[in-house]
């Protein structure tokens, strides 16, 4: 059995995407209170692989999952797909005409607008969706309701006031599965090895100079190799005020051709650059 980690508490969204990916009879989640916690327990062997959250269907981009990423010494290795599904949780035996108190993470509450627009409850941001569920069970409070997952329902043994409240059926959230970059890590994490015929897409950050076109020459060369860009984000680079560090995923494995030239000529182009590594996709593009 091996560990991996995640950020949240047991019954977030992240628990879901290690079981869903690795699959529940052969791994351990570890619950991580941060994303850089995710990144730092995997550097430093506490955990066999992290999975983190770098995108939603509909709220987009999770910047900081972005930044632990870009700024750890990890590869990734795999992605999944995870379809969001929010319930409304209450104590046994509440209904939904008592509540009158909503939390959950501000992301969990932005999907789940219409649902709760015109209702007058009063909403309260919380850490993430599994806590505002285990924060309502301890708290006895009949008059509460938190948005989470059916798995932190069940796991906090909360009911399901409402199902589904998400606005969207199309909630999904990409997760980047990852591991440290060596050969012995990697031999023990079967679900990661390339599976032939399927394709590959890598995820590179790099930060180009300041001068007129150097974007537009870095991702030319891409273009000449007829690479296919399908994503890219700009993110700050904490190097100083208003500089960033781009981040974009390719089609391709980073070292097979033609993206290996592609990269190789890319980088003359960049004042920085790093490939985060390669993966079989999960679809979806």
């Amino acid at each position: 059995m091996i560990t991996v980690a995640y950020q949240g508490e047991p019954g977030a969204f992240g628990e879901e995407a290690v079981i869903g990916y690795f699959g529940a009879e052969a791994v351990q989640p570890l619950p991580m209170s941060t994303f850089s916690a995710v990144c730092g327990a995997v550097e430093a062997g506490s955990a066999d692989a992290g999975v983190l959250p770098l995108e939603n269907s509909l709220a987009g981009t999770v910047g900081d999952a972005l930044d632990a990423l870009a700024d750890g010494s990890l590869d990734v290795v795999g992605e999944l797909l995870l379809p969001i599904r929010h319930q409304l949780l209450v104590l046994p035996g509440v209904s939904l005409a008592g509540v009158t108190r909503v939390s959950s993470h501000w992301q969990a509450l932005a999907q789940c607008e219409r649902f709760l627009d015109g209702r007058g409850w009063q909403v309260v941001p919380a850490a993430d969706t599994a806590g505002a569920a285990r924060e309502l069970a301890s708290s006895g409070d009949r008059s509460a309701a938190a948005i989470a997952s059916a798995r932190a329902g069940e796991r906090y043994g909360l009911e399901i006031a409402a199902a589904d409240i998400q606005d969207s059926s199309h909630n999904v959230t990409r997760f980047a599965v990852l591991a440290r970059d060596n050969a012995s890590s990697f031999a023990s994490l079967g679900p990661l090895a390339p599976t032939p015929g399927r394709d590959r897409e890598t995820l590179i950050t790099f930060e180009t100079g300041h001068r007129p076109g150097d974007l537009h020459r870095a991702l030319g060369s891409l273009a000449e190799a007829g690479i296919n860009l399908s994503r890219i984000e700009s993110r700050p680079s904490g190097s100083g005020p208003w500089r960033y560090r781009f981040l974009m995923q390719v089609a391709g494995d980073a070292e097979a051709e033609p993206l290996a030239s592609a990269l190789a000529s890319m980088g003359t182009h960049t004042s920085s650059m790093r490939v985060l590594g390669s993966f079989d996709t999960a679809g979806g593009q």
